[in-house]
């Protein structure tokens, strides 16, 4: 008893001090982004005191509506799911992994069976394992691509299809981004790439300063997420400068993106094994006006804000969710934590998962 009213002492003291911050920080904001170093580290403060309340108190049941469809193959021998995608043609669900021991791998699940009917190791050469995150996957045009760090490879399709179940595909060429990349997506149009941030003491979840920003008195995001044309993207293969058509600035630790058919935009957040996730989902701020804008290269790209004010829906889910993509109006993703790895984690679904969003 004596240890709630402490933690409710410290709710009610990171309340208040939250919302008087704001306005003592305010003047110290740098031009680099628009953001004040102290500024940062306070959030990041009151962020970490909010995780660890969550994980300490966090209620394990009444999770939002999610339908697991077929289990996640491969958790059991140490691989750890990341990203996540509904091929083209709507036959299987593509999952990418990595592993501490071994290269990081694709597999293919069969969606209308859930039979896993190939699982390819990752190349960077004939001779070299990739054995990065890989934490994006996205198909579109005969290409299947993965990011890792602020690159973004490519693997034919063909290669794909002419790869026996074990082997291997080598990742083909890159575009190098400005952001770094822990999840990617693509819808027909456009191909997303975004970065995962929160605040760390050692830096290990840094940003680019550039891309820190104020949205309002009481929300900044430190986050962002470029959209490609996929035209564009892919003449970036070919030499040309990689320039986004838009830019979105996002909330914090945000490991998957889609886009749904009606133009809306869902986020998966999640950090920790004990800390609950969040679906969140954005009306189509690319309706309306730009709230500002970013240079490249003399080329002034609108920016938009996925911020609180735009926000439809909040829903809460188990911990530890990854990738996710649109299946029209729905959406479909995957969890970490049925990774041995994870096995101490608070709430295990090991399953790919169909959420209902609208």
């Amino acid at each position: 008893m004596k240890s709630k009213k402490i933690i409710s002492l410290l709710v009610a003291f990171a309340l208040v001090i939250g919302c008087a911050t704001p306005a003592f920080a305010a003047s110290s904001s740098d031009a680099a982004g628009g953001v004040s170093s102290f500024m940062r580290m306070i959030d990041g403060i009151f962020e970490n005191i909010e995780r660890l309340l969550r994980s300490k108190f966090e209620n394990r049941i009444n999770y939002a509506d999610y339908t697991e469809i077929y289990k996640i193959p491969g958790t059991e021998s140490g691989y750890v799911p990341q990203g996540y995608c509904l091929s083209e043609d709507g036959k299987y669900h593509i999952i990418s992994y990595y592993h501490s021991e071994q290269p990081s791998v694709i597999a293919f699940v069969d969606t209308y069976t859930g039979e896993m009917v190939k699982a390819l190791n990752l190349k960077t050469s004939k001779d070299n394992d990739f054995t990065g995150h890989a934490g994006g996957i996205a198909q579109e045009n005969g290409w299947l691509y993965v990011c890792h760090g602020s690159k973004i490879y490519r693997i034919a399709a063909a290669d794909v299809v002419a790869a026996e179940n074990g082997g291997a595909v080598a990742l083909g060429s890159s575009v190098q981004t400005d952001v770094k990349c822990s999840y990617i997506n693509s819808d027909g149009e456009y191909l997303y790439a975004g970065e995962f941030y929160t605040f760390d003491f050692d830096g290990a979840y840094d940003t680019d300063a550039s891309h820190h920003v104020s949205v309002s008195f009481k929300e900044r995001s430190y986050s962002r997420c470029n959209a490609y044309k996929l035209s564009d993207f892919e003449a970036a293969f070919d030499g040309a400068e990689l320039i986004p058509e838009f830019v979105l600035t996002t909330p914090n630790r945000v490991q998957g993106f889609a886009r749904l058919e009606d133009g809306s935009f869902v986020l998966s957040t999640s950090f920790g094994r004990n800390n609950d996730s969040f679906m969140l989902v954005y009306e189509d701020v690319t309706a309306g006006e730009s709230d500002f804008e970013v240079d490249y290269s003399g080329k002034k790209v609108p920016a938009y804000h996925l911020s609180n004010k735009c926000k439809t829906a909040t829903m809460r889910e188990p911990p530890m969710l990854e990738g996710i993509d649109a299946n029209g109006n729905d959406v479909i993703g995957i969890f970490e934590s049925g990774a041995t790895k994870y096995s101490d984690s608070a709430y295990i679904v090991n399953s790919i998962c169909e959420f209902k969003v609208k």
